[in-house]
């Protein structure tokens, strides 16, 4: 899972794991979790070119992304017929319109300062795009950037992992419960079936694919 499997990915286009439809569970449960957190950005780590931070946008958030491939970032602006601003950030390269500020580089670079006033995160695909022994490491750093504990929606994938070899990777509700519950109360909010949404996944031999959300939150 070295940097250059990602930009292979991006260069090549094989980007199956990229969603042409807003994801689901975001438009369910977003606007309730959203609205505990303040008038920040939301945070989407490993954001690629999601359609999910267009529909944050849409509903008055404005969003913070951070993403490895350049292309990525470039194709998201292209798509959505916007011309960002381009600057530097310390390690990063800053891309900006209309509500949306997108850092290309890597998340493991980030310091709480580049998230100082995020109000909550929306991770999709950032946890499970990542090996167990790397899902330590993003979650510890995850905690480290947002020192206030600002509500999480966690999406997950579920399967049996000796039937495919990630990414994506399954991710268990114990396994998210080891990587946040120490800072964090862990809420599961449903699961669903999502195998024949997923005809890529099915045809690398998975029998079954569940979808979870979770809500992350201090205690009131």
């Amino acid at each position: 899972m070295e940097a250059q499997f990602w930009h292979e990915r991006w260069e090549l286009k094989q980007t199956g794991f990229h969603q042409s439809q807003v994801n689901p569970m975001l438009s369910e449960y977003g606007r309730g979790i959203l609205a505990n957190g303040g008038e920040g950005p939301v945070f989407v780590p490993l954001c690629g070119k999601s359609l999910d931070m267009v529909w944050l946008r849409l509903q008055g958030y404005p969003v913070l992304g951070v993403e490895l491939s350049p292309i990525a970032i470039e194709d998201f602006f292209t798509e959505q017929s916007l011309s960002p601003t381009r600057s530097s950030l310390d390690e990063f390269q800053c891309h900006e319109s209309e509500g949306i500020r997108l850092l290309v580089g890597d998340f493991f670079d980030l310091k709480p300062a580049h998230l100082e006033g995020v109000q909550a995160v929306y991770d999709r695909a950032a946890l499970i795009a990542l090996p167990q022994e790397l899902q330590s490491r993003y979650a510890e750093h995850l905690l480290r950037l947002l020192p206030k504990r600002p509500p999480i929606l966690l999406v997950t994938l579920e399967y049996e992992q000796t039937e495919m070899e990630g990414p994506p990777f399954s991710t268990t509700e114990d396994r998210v419960r080891e990587l946040f519950g120490v800072a964090y109360q862990v809420e599961n909010l449903s699961a669903r079936d999502t195998r024949e949404e997923n005809p890529g996944l099915k045809s690398r031999g998975l029998t079954w694919l569940t979808e979870k959300a979770y809500y992350l939150h201090v205690n009131s």
